[in-house]
């Protein structure tokens, strides 16, 4: 009987390299990390970058050494990020900000542990060390995208939207309240002093034999007494996953986080559960 490989996420991100003795200053007032805690020559790290009022606006992956910072985009647009980095960087800052070549990333993949529990490697074409992943076989691409939105991995313009916050997409584990000044911190004490949200990220699963989900298609809870239906979220991923089955992610209200199904705008039932990489809020 052939041996069934573990699978790996294969694959290859836009990154930029910043460059200068100023970097770990400059990192630390523009993203979510503790960087002089996390500066650790090699190490990588997840962050993000976010707007003044706190949504999200790129997912991030750090690697410094010595003088240098790589940054791969996990979810965003580099455009945006060199602008916004372009505009806040000054001579005094010490820091050059340079488009670096893609980079590829992989990391092996299960459905127990959280993504960001789990080490990736990044390497050129050229180097790839077999040895660290020849027990493991590249996902294809529609496994990839069902592991992903199972673990609750924001996509760009689905759920990194300019919308959302970093709790409401379960990424308040990479957000450090005590690391002092950085962009959108103001934002973000409000969310953690109120402790009070409008959406949480939930992956759904639902069964529809004719067409597909949309994307902004609505949820909704039914009131079987005077048939009243109230939107209880939307829709940001949706996939085939066989059949009639589909799946995806949803921005559901919090109010109705604890429910664990709710209704399209057909009728049909759509059971809805915590993503494994969500991490809850406060």
């Amino acid at each position: 009987m052939k041996e069934t490989k573990a699978l790996t996420w294969d694959e290859t991100f836009p990154s930029l390299l910043l460059k200068g003795e100023g970097i770990a200053a400059f990192l630390h007032g523009q993203t979510t990390a503790d960087i002089f805690a996390q500066k650790q020559l090699e190490r990588i790290f997840l962050s993000c970058w976010l707007s003044t009022k706190g949504s999200v606006k790129a997912l991030l992956e750090i690697r410094i050494s010595n003088n240098m910072a790589e940054i791969i985009i996990l979810g965003g647009d580099i455009n945006s990020i060199i602008d916004g980095f372009e505009a806040v960087i000054f001579p005094a800052d010490k820091v050059k900000l340079e488009v670096h070549e893609p980079i590829r990333r992989i990391q092996k993949i299960n459905y127990y542990q959280s993504w960001k529990e789990l080490t990736p490697i990044w390497i050129s074409n050229s180097d790839l060390i077999k040895n660290e992943i020849s027990d493991h076989t590249k996902a294809s691409k529609e496994e990839l995208e069902v592991w992903k939105i199972r673990q609750g991995i924001p996509g760009f313009y689905s759920e990194i939207n300019g919308e959302t916050n970093p709790y409401e997409l379960g990424l308040g584990d990479i957000i450090k309240h005590d690391k002092g000044c950085y962009l959108g911190q103001e934002a973000i004490a409000r969310f953690f002093r109120s402790k009070s949200l409008k959406y949480q990220l939930r992956y759904w699963e639902a069964f529809r034999e004719a067409g597909n989900f949309s994307i902004g298609e609505k949820f909704v809870n039914t009131n079987q007494i005077n048939e009243f239906k109230k939107n209880v979220g939307v829709i940001t991923s949706s996939m085939r996953i066989k059949e009639d089955l589909h799946a995806g992610l949803a921005l559901i209200k919090n109010n109705f986080i604890d429910k664990d199904i709710c209704f399209s705008e057909k009728d049909e039932a759509i059971n809805f559960k915590k993503p494994i990489s969500f991490a809850v809020p406060f």
